[in-house]
């Protein structure tokens, strides 16, 4: 306890030197100014208060709540995601039309007004806002297709799984007698 005691009174001597002293002022030749406890030649006494204060404003007066009104916050939403989904025809399906139409069904979730992409082979075939393909003359074989959901300014939004059908004709060298 005497300990302490003995602590706090060096510290208040410590104050009481520190304010006591005198700050002086110089200003050098290039415009540059300089605060120091020793006199210099051309130096200055300067003026302090006895007492040093400092106003911290109120956290609740009127000028911090207008001021914080006025500052708009942007509320981040969580970005949507979308989903596509062939529906027709389905993932290694066998279709036949001796005319080679095959219909390409497609949705997409959350339901959203945009743009569909077809890709036919590896290729962008069609942009559309419909969500049906018709495709006419499609030669027999294995053919991948893959539906892009695009937004009204071109971005890609979701893109459903590349996928095979099989498309079949009936071929003129079958029973021809």
């Amino acid at each position: 306890m005497i300990v302490r005691v003995f602590y706090i009174f060096c510290l208040l001597l410590l104050c009481i030197s520190v304010s006591a002293k005198v700050l002086y002022k110089t200003v050098k030749a290039d415009g540059s100014v300089v605060y120091s406890d020793v006199k210099n030649p051309g130096s200055v006494p300067v003026n302090l208060s006895s007492i040093n204060t400092v106003v911290i404003p109120a956290l609740n007066n009127a000028s911090s709540q207008t001021a914080t009104q006025n500052i708009r916050i942007k509320k981040v939403r969580p970005e949507v995601q979308y989903t596509v989904f062939i529906r027709s025809p389905e993932a290694e399906q066998t279709l036949r039309d001796n005319a080679g139409g095959v219909k390409i069904s497609v949705s997409v979730l959350p339901k959203k007004s945009g743009k569909f992409q077809l890709i036919f082979d590896g290729q962008i075939f069609k942009t559309q806002s419909k969500s049906q393909f018709q495709l006419e003359s499609v030669d027999r074989g294995a053919h991948t297709i893959k539906v892009n959901f695009l937004d009204n300014s071109g971005k890609i939004l979701a893109s459903s799984k590349q996928q095979t059908f099989y498309l079949q004709k009936a071929s003129a060298l079958i029973n021809a007698n």
